[in-house]
């Protein structure tokens, strides 16, 4: 029986684990009992570490230091997409160990290598009283984001004299205990309740089957005294549940107030309902959102919607990149930032061809605006120029070539005042003309339906490049149900055009993400080594691959991480597999949005791409994180060579 370690080299042990994920996180005692229990082992370098010769893997292994390499020998080069580079701190095999198999990958010593070995008892033993150990080796990927958002948020807290943020739970900025009211209780008793606790609104309580206190069923505030008591001059003797607005919306206490600022900003509404554990236990008001931020949603959205001019337009989309600025520091997750980018450029969109009909009135048809790309995908950053178009419908007996050409030239002269506006106000005019003002990208129904055969039975560079930008559309404004009638013919029609989806497939696979063999990150751009554009290189693998994947399962949504969710299920991806994807491509997401400077995002001669970053100027948490992500992005593109048989 091997003699157990000194107290000097367990907490040395323990200093050299702490510096990593999950053993920063993890309880001191379990920490100093796991690191009695490692073995510390040298491998010279080029040596084997763990094969899938050894058999089932019975010992994890943590990198203490030196890198090491792991490769797919088995296949051919293709297999090779699997390669990993690990250094410090990482961990190998866990998928093997945790399923008692051999590890698929022969991993080597890159350099000479020192490692600490947890054999397999040990293991079970951490993964059932370690829940950040557990967590972490389910879904490291999950566990690595976590931490650097609470990193982000720590940061960005201390500048502040209040800790809460648009990432914290709901809970946190509940002020008092809820003030409710029967549905009977009479008006006249509501409002002096109203005036004597000094509050803007009531939640109405129903009485439920085993549950005393009840269940909301309305609320009733400030805004309901002038516009259902006061101007009707109703009785004041009649039952609140009479004037209340029902089914009030709520939120889980564990949800992230930006949650509930959204909704606001969505749904005009100006309180949010807690509940935790199915129980009512407060109410967050548009006032306490207010309050922690110089700038509200609401008023931001209303801002927008008020906007005489270009000018004040202007001045709320600049509003609009502050406020996401300020939400990357507060460390709100990257699918709801894009999600309140989405929404807010969304109005922006409207009250522009709002201000443009002022000045050239589209003519009088049902006609949509639509977004293309990323907008279309709902996934845009700060850093976006436009990509629009426009699908109308004549009506009835004015379907020929000269009434058509006549709502067209009346359309593009409304459409080409809504770009200019549009880049007045911080969308700047699409490089390739990819806007509703181009001819080619202002069409009936039917044009767009036979412009989208055509790509897809001439299958060429040119029609594969139209398709991965103009297949992402969405309806914005006007008549959606134009654009929703196109993607539902879309759907049908691309799955029976196996040819166009293979060559889409191939084209999905032309951009490698950067991550090596022997090293970290490779080069991709020769003109700027050092360097990764984190749009090119590492979101658009993700990005093509749920394209092909929904086209291919008649999958309607354009957004990416919604196109995985859905295809994925359909494929019978396993829910751990379909996460990896959505987390590593929300992270380079939320890496991208970090990186965009809030106040100067256009790319200039002197100016790098606001897209690309250096992988040696970040954290070595956020470094690693990327690492992984690159990973996701070429296991799912192995995914799509498998599928395809390319």
């Amino acid at each position: 029986m091997a003699a157990s370690p000194s107290p000097s080299i367990v907490e040395a042990t323990v200093g050299e684990l702490r510096a990593h994920a999950p053993f920063d996180q993890m309880d001191a005692a379990m920490l100093h009992r796991l690191a009695s229990r490692l073995v510390l082992r040298y491998f010279a370098k080029g040596s084997s570490i763990v094969s899938p010769d050894d058999g089932v893997v019975r010992r994890l292994v943590i990198i203490q230091r030196g890198s090491v390499t792991g490769i797919n020998c088995a296949g051919d080069a293709a297999a090779n997409t699997q390669a990993l580079s690990l250094v410090e701190g990482e961990m190998f095999p866990i998928g093997a160990i945790m399923s008692q198999r051999p590890t698929v990958l022969t991993f080597t010593a890159t350099t000479d290598v020192f490692c600490y070995e947890m054999a397999q008892p040990v293991f079970e033993e951490v993964m059932d009283l370690s829940r950040p150990f557990r967590h972490f080796a389910t879904r490291r990927l999950a566990h690595l984001l976590d931490q650097s958002r609470r990193n982000t948020q720590t940061h960005y807290s201390a500048n502040l004299a209040a800790a809460q943020t648009l990432a914290s739970p709901l809970k946190e900025i509940v002020r008092r205990s809820p003030v409710t009211v029967a549905p009977e209780t009479p008006v006249h008793d509501v409002l002096a309740l109203m005036k004597r606790e000094r509050i803007g609104s009531v939640v109405i309580l129903g009485e439920q089957a085993g549950n005393d206190s009840g269940q909301p069923m309305g609320i009733f505030t400030e805004r309901d005294v002038l516009d259902r008591v006061a101007l009707p001059q109703v009785d004041q003797s009649m039952p609140i549940s009479a004037l209340m607005t029902r089914e009030p919306f709520s939120l889980p206490s564990h949800a992230p107030v930006f949650d509930a600022a959204k909704a606001m900003a969505e749904r005009r509404f100006r309180h949010v309902l807690v509940t935790e554990e199915g129980r009512f236990i407060g109410v967050v008001s548009e006032r306490d959102l207010f309050a922690m931020q110089r700038l509200s949603l609401g008023e931001t959205a209303k801002a927008i919607e008020r906007a005489g001019d270009v000018t004040a337009l202007a001045g709320a989309s600049a509003d609009v990149r502050r406020m996401a600025g300020a939400l990357v520091g507060q460390g709100v997750a990257a699918e709801q930032l894009t999600q309140f980018v989405t929404t807010m450029n969304d109005a922006i969109v409207g009250r522009a061809l709002a201000l443009a009909a002022q000045t050239s009135a589209p003519p009088d048809v049902a006609w949509c605006w639509m977004g293309l790309g990323s907008e279309g995908r709902m996934e845009q950053t700060l850093a976006t120029d436009q990509d629009n178009a426009i699908i109308f419908s004549p009506p009835a007996g004015m379907a020929d070539d000269a009434n058509i050409d006549l709502i067209k030239a009346g359309l593009l002269a409304f459409a080409a005042v809504a770009n200019q506006i549009l880049d007045a106000v911080g969308f700047p005019l699409c490089r390739g003309d990819i806007m509703a003002k181009n001819p080619k990208w202002c069409l009936t129904e039917t044009q767009w339906r036979d412009t989208f055969g055509e790509w897809m039975r001439a299958v060429n560079p040119s029609a594969l490049l139209n398709a991965a930008i103009f297949f992402d559309f969405r309806a914005l404004h006007g008549d959606v149900s134009l654009a929703g009638n196109l993607k539902s013919w879309l759907a049908a029609t691309v799955t029976k055009q196996s040819m166009f989806i293979r060559h889409m497939a191939v084209n999905a696979l032309q951009v490698k993400p950067p991550i090596g063999v022997l090293r970290d990150f490779v080069d991709a751009d020769s003109e700027h080594p050092g360097t990764i554009d984190l749009k090119v290189y590492a979101a658009r693998p993700f990005i093509d691959a749920a394209r092909v994947f929904a086209l291919a399962n008649q999958v309607i949504a354009t957004n990416t991480a919604d196109r995985l969710r859905l295809a994925g299920e359909k494929m019978r991806m396993s829910d751990d597999e379909i996460n990896a994807y959505v987390d590593a491509f929300h992270f380079v997401q939320l890496l991208r949005l970090r990186n965009q400077d809030v106040t100067d995002v256009a790319a200039t001669e002197t100016k790098p791409s606001p897209n690309r970053i250096r992988p040696d100027d970040l954290n070595e948490l956020d470094r690693r994180i990327l690492k992984e992500a690159l990973r996701q992005a070429r296991k799912l593109q192995s995914r799509l060579e498998m599928d395809f048989q390319l």
